[in-house]
């Protein structure tokens, strides 16, 4: 099964992903603190679901679990089928917070904030992950094993450490490490940037899913 993934970009961008065959859509980034204090832009254009789209995930980032169940909430009001949750970004104005990768090195926050968003929606929840924060870190799988065993129902796997910013070869084979260690649903990201490479990422890792984001937005 190949279900491409819109990450970036607007509703529409995502009717486009949707209209040439992804079997899931996912919104940008939204912060869980724009969603719980009822920020008017994030709030009106973030949480735009158009009819057929569906299924659709609203992939939110955060590091406060109280917020993320109030976000997660408003998440399901506004129609949304699944959570995502981002726990791989490596930009620093999001890590600085700790959220995104900073999660990587703080377990317990991380299954925390999952439980919230599961609890504070009553959705299923996914959650993107890096491998790790620098070369040779396996942060990530660790992570992944303790939130399956918590709280949700499929990862989403980055196979480079945060520290590379997507640059550099993704390891597919540690993909595949980790594919067979779980007994959930696991997308593959990073590096699929035509469909010979996304056919040989499918095939090595084994994964469930494939989620093409700036890729598809670079050449669509």
């Amino acid at each position: 099964m190949l279900a491409p993934l819109a990450g970036i970009g607007n509703w529409f961008v995502r009717l486009q992903a949707k209209r040439h065959g992804a079997g899931l859509v996912v919104s940008e980034m939204v912060s869980s603190f724009g969603l719980k204090y009822g920020d008017e832009r994030t709030t009106r254009e973030f949480l735009r679901i158009h009819p057929d789209e569906h299924p659709v995930s609203i992939q939110l980032f955060g590091h406060d679990a109280e917020a993320m169940r109030i976000a997660a909430a408003k998440v399901a009001e506004a129609g949304a089928d699944l959570i995502d949750l981002n726990m791989g970004c490596p930009v620093r104005k999001v890590c600085k917070t700790g959220a995104g990768a900073a999660l990587l090195d703080d377990p317990d926050r991380a299954v925390a904030i999952a439980r919230a968003a599961r609890e504070g929606s009553g959705l299923p929840v996914t959650v993107k992950l890096a491998s790790g924060q620098r070369p040779g870190d396996r942060a990530g799988l660790h992570l992944a094993q303790r939130l399956v065993e918590d709280a949700v129902a499929g990862i989403a796997f980055h196979p480079r450490h945060a520290s590379q910013e997507h640059r550099g070869e993704p390891d597919y084979d540690l993909a595949a490490t980790l594919v067979e260690a779980l007994d959930v649903p696991v997308v593959i990201s990073g590096g699929l940037s035509s469909d010979e490479r996304a056919a040989e990422a499918f095939e090595r890792t084994g994964a469930a899913a494939l989620m093409l984001a700036r890729g598809s937005l670079g050449n669509p």
